[in-house]
């Protein structure tokens, strides 16, 4: 399953909203198309917007939550009505947040806004409680004394791994309880690849590029999206890109977490691993078609990837 794909915001799997007209408190108008599963202790969506002019939500609500939001694709920030402290997302940025409450405002702010979101509530965040790490340890001390907590202190950028646990949760298949068990296992999993990138990028200097640059890093990971199959070189890619090569190796890494060669092996590999869950195809012809010629090889660099043998998706 390509990144393109793993970007899809409307899935059949998950209610849907048709696109629809929406104006906010200002009279501002944009159209949107919005995706809800309901769970026992959360809330997961997403949505595509497409705006005009900024758009600005009002919300209230005294009800404890943390939310995990990933802005997949535009500018969106939030901030309280009594602060001017805004919490601004950009292209493929996330964030993990608790609040035990809220009165303030969202907005959008740039022509398509994709994104996907959940809200957990007690008692399943509790269960997410974990001091292993340094910066969880400082989110759950200010969650106990009902403060407002981030994962960290500035957004971080979203990873493949994200990017695939983000797509298998809008392909779910299963229903009644197994659903549930499916979505809490993907709400984990998801926690944990934040909680540990944020760990990772403790003191870390957020990500500071030119918007001219976003544009032309993130043609170039649609480029190597649809030419994943291809034989790549780095000028290839910033030639098509309209971008010069030390730019892209600078700025891909800063902007998506991962060189652009280590993003095309992780492509790849989710690729296969979908390949694997999804079709009759054996482990020899996933090896073929990932480029190696010999299943061995790839079967190492598999469980160097995913921990695993790709035989035990067959099991």
């Amino acid at each position: 399953m390509i990144d393109s794909e793993l970007n899809l915001i409307l899935c059949t799997e998950m209610s849907e909203v048709p696109k629809a007209e929406f104006a906010d408190y200002l009279g501002n108008t944009g159209y949107m198309s919005f995706s809800e599963v309901k769970i026992n202790g959360a809330d997961i969506f997403s949505g595509n917007s497409k705006l005009v002019q900024e758009i600005t939500l009002r919300e209230q609500t005294d009800t404890p939550a943390l939310n995990m939001y990933f802005s997949i694709q535009g500018i969106s920030s939030a901030w309280e009505a009594n602060s001017k402290d805004k919490y601004v997302l950009k292209d493929n940025q996330h964030a993990a947040t608790f609040a035990p409450g809220f009165d303030g405002y969202y907005a959008l702010s740039s022509p398509e806004v994709r994104n996907f979101g959940i809200a957990l509530y007690e008692p399943f965040f509790s269960r997410l409680y974990a001091t292993d790490l340094e910066c969880l340890k400082r989110f759950w001390d200010k969650v106990s004394e009902g403060k407002i907590a981030d994962i960290s202190d500035h957004a971080l950028p979203i990873t493949p791994k994200q990017q695939s646990v983000i797509n298998d949760m809008h392909h779910c298949v299963y229903t009644g309880n197994m659903k549930q068990l499916f979505y809490e296992s993907k709400i984990t999993e998801l926690f944990l690849l934040q909680a540990e990138q944020a760990d990772a990028l403790n003191g870390a200097k957020p990500v500071q590029i030119e918007r001219r640059h976003i544009d032309k890093l993130h043609a170039a990971r649609q480029y190597i999206q649809q030419c994943m199959f291809d034989p790549l070189t780095l000028s290839g890619i910033a030639r098509e890109a309209g971008i010069n090569e030390f730019m892209l190796k600078k700025g891909f890494k800063e902007l998506f977490g991962l060189t652009v060669f280590g993003y095309l092996n992780e492509l790849k590999m989710n690729y296969a691993r979908q390949m694997l869950l999804e079709s009759q195809c054996t482990v020899y012809e996933a090896a073929y078609t990932m480029g190696y010629n010999e299943p061995y090889n790839f079967s190492k660099a598999f469980k160097k990837h995913f921990g695993y043998l790709p035989g035990e998706l067959k099991k």
